[in-house]
C-alpha cells in the first residue's frame, strides 16, 4: 500500500529540529519564536496523583479540514521520578475509526529551546510544526506529539536527557488513548528529528520496561544525537556552537540540583544565561554566536563533573534486537556530523540491532524532506508487520 503524500507543501513550512541562527544556510531550518504558554499549561496545585499517562485535561486546537486536534495535559514521570504534568497535541483524521483502532505515530520534536514559550503545542496551528504531519494524517494515522518535560509546563526542561524524553513520548501515547472518540490504539511507531531523534531512540530502549502495555513497532530517527560527548567536542568549532554547549550543560543541570551552571561560567559568559528559560533556541544561540568556550566558561562542562558524566549518559545505547530502526542522516549536517551517526550505527549493528541506515549526500541537518518517501513507506511497512531491512552500512539514498 502506498502512503498518501498530500500536504507536502505544508511540510516545507515546518520548523524542523535544532534551529540554527538566522541566515545560516547549512542548517536548513526555520526558527521557533517565543509564544506565551497560557493557563492550560498550569496543572492543579498540588497535582492530584495519577499513573503515568493519565490524562489531566484536553482542549480542541486548530486543525486543517478533515482533521481533528487537541491539546493535552497528562501525567508523566520526571527526571527525579516525581509525578509531573507534561503537555502535547493529538491529531486524528475526521473519519470512521478502522477495525482494531488507529495506528499511532508518536512525533518527537527537535530543539526549540528550553523556555515554556517554546513548547510546540503553543503554536496556533500546531500540526504545522510536525514534520511529515500532513501525509501521516492523510494516510489515516493518528499523531501524538509531546512537548517534553518542562516545556510549557512548570519546571526546567532536561534538554537531551533521553530518559525524560522517552517518558514524555510514551506517556503521551497512553494519554491520547483516553481521548474519547479518537479510536487510538496501542500499536505505534515513534519518529523524531534531531533532539527528537535521540528521544525516539531512547523510547525504543525504554518502551518495553516503562510501558509494556503499548506495542512499539519501529523507531525512525532523523539526524539523531547519538554521542553527546562527541557533539559537545565538535560544538566549539561552530561559530554558533557555544549556545548549543550551554543548552547541553543546562539540560543536565535540570537533573541535578548541585550542577549550578552559572558557577562554572565567566561573568561575561553568564550575561545571557537567562535566555535558557526566558527565550527560545534561536535567542540563546544568536546571543552566543562568536563566543568561545574560553570566553564563556571558567571550567569547561565537557570535562568537568558532573556535566561530563551527564553527557555520557545521554548517548544512545542498544535497542531490542527485533525492533526495526530507520536512521536518516544528511552528509552535510554541521550540527549532528554524519561520522558520529555512522559510528553509532556500527555499534548498534554489532550489538544486533535491526538498523536501516540512509545517508543523503546533499542534505544538511534538515534531512526529512529528502527522506519523506522512504520514511512514509517504512512506517507503512511497520504497521503491516512487513520484514524490516537491515542495511547497517551506508545504504544508497536518493533525493
Amino acid at each position: 500500500m502506498r502512503r498518501a503524500t498530500a500536504g507536502l507543501a505544508l511540510v516545507g513550512l515546518i520548523a524542523a529540529g535544532c534551529a540554527a541562527p538566522v541566515g545560516d544556510p547549512d542548517a536548513g531550518e526555520a526558527v521557533p519564536r517565543p509564544r506565551p504558554a497560557g493557563t492550560f499549561y498550569r496543572p492543579p496545585v498540588p497535582l492530584p496523583p495519577g499513573p503515568p499517562g493519565r490524562l489531566i485535561r484536553s482542549e480542541p486546537v486548530t486543525a486543517p479540514a478533515g482533521v481533528r486536534g487537541w491539546r493535552i495535559l497528562y501525567h508523566s514521570r520526571g527526571v527525579s521520578g516525581a509525578d509531573i504534568a507534561v503537555s502535547g497535541t493529538v491529531f486524528v483524521p475526521a473519519t470512521a475509526t478502522p477495525p482494531g483502532g488507529r495506528h499511532v505515530v508518536a512525533w518527537a520534536h527537535g530543539t526549540t529551546g528550553s523556555g515554556d514559550s517554546c513548547a510546540p503545542s503553543t503554536d496556533p496551528h500546531p500540526l504545522n510544526g510536525i514534520e511529515d504531519g500532513a501525509p501521516l494524517v492523510a494516510a489515516g494515522d493518528a499523531i501524538v506529539a509531546t512537548d517534553y518535560e518542562g516545556l510549557g509546563t512548570p519546571g526546567p526542561h532536561p534538554y537531551l536527557v533521553g530518559t525524560s524524553e522517552a517518558h514524555s513520548v510514551l506517556d503521551a501515547v497512553r494519554a491520547a488513548a483516553e481521548l474519547p472518540g479518537t479510536g487510538i490504539g496501542r500499536s505505534f511507531v515513534v519518529f523524531g528529528h534531531s533532539q527528537g531523534g535521540q528521544a525516539a531512540l531512547f523510547t525504543g530502549e525504554l518502551a518495553a520496561g516503562y510501558a509494556p502495555e503499548l506495542r512499539l513497532l519501529g523507531v525512525a530517527a532523523a539526524s539523531p544525537p547519538t554521542d553527546l560527548p562527541g557533539l559537545a567536542r565538535r560544538a566549539g568549532a561552530l561559530g554558533y556552537g557555544v549556545g548549543y554547549l550551554i543548552e547541553l550543560a543546562a539540560g543536565y543541570s535540570a537533573t541535578d540540583p548541585s550542577a549550578r551552571l552559572r558557577s562554572i561560567m565567566t561573568r561575561s559568559g553568564a550575561v545571557y544565561l537567562h535566555l535558557v528559560e526566558d527565550g527560545c533556541n534561536d535567542d540563546l544561540v544568536t546571543a552566543y554566536t562568536g563566543s568561545t568556550v574560553h570566553d564563556t566558561f571558567i571550567r569547561d562542562p565537557r570535562t568537568t563533573l558532573p556535566w561530563s558524566t551527564g553527557l555520557a549518559r545521554g548517548s544512545t545505547g542498544l535497542l531490542p534486537a527485533r525492533l526495526p530502526i530507520l536512521i536518516m542522516q544528511g552528509a552535510r549536517d554541521p550540527i549532528v556530523p554524519a561520522d558520529l551517526t555512522a559510528a553509532a550505527v556500527r555499534r548498534m549493528c554489532q550489538g544486533g540491532d535491526t538498523v536501516d541506515y540512509r545517508l543523503y549526500p546533499g542534505a544538511a541537518h534538515n534531512v526529512v524532506p529528502s527522506a519523506t518517501d522512504l520514511l512514509n513507506t517504512w512506517i507503512t511497512a511497520r504497521f503491516h508487520h512487513d520484514a524490516a531491512p537491515r542495511t547497517c552500512g551506508v545504504a544508497p539514498a536518493r533525493h
